[in-house]
């Protein structure tokens, strides 16, 4: 199946954060992105959800035996 792809304004607006930071995520590689004719980036939503995924909190640690 396909993936549908955003541009970063859309990415920037659903996410509610600045253009420059999607743009400093692509750079860093947390978004996967692609260009297309040359100068406009497109996001697959399948890299936008998996930055979304909800991340597993650590395992408290056990409390000392005394």
């Amino acid at each position: 199946m396909e993936d549908a792809y955003l541009t970063v304004d859309e990415v920037a607006k659903r996410l509610r954060v600045t253009k420059q930071a999607v743009y400093n995520w692509i750079a860093d590689g947390r978004l996967k992105a692609v260009r297309v004719a040359g100068k406009a980036i497109r996001i697959p939503v399948s890299s936008v959800l998996a930055i979304l995924a909800p991340v597993q909190p650590e395992e408290p640690p056990s409390p000392p035996n005394k």
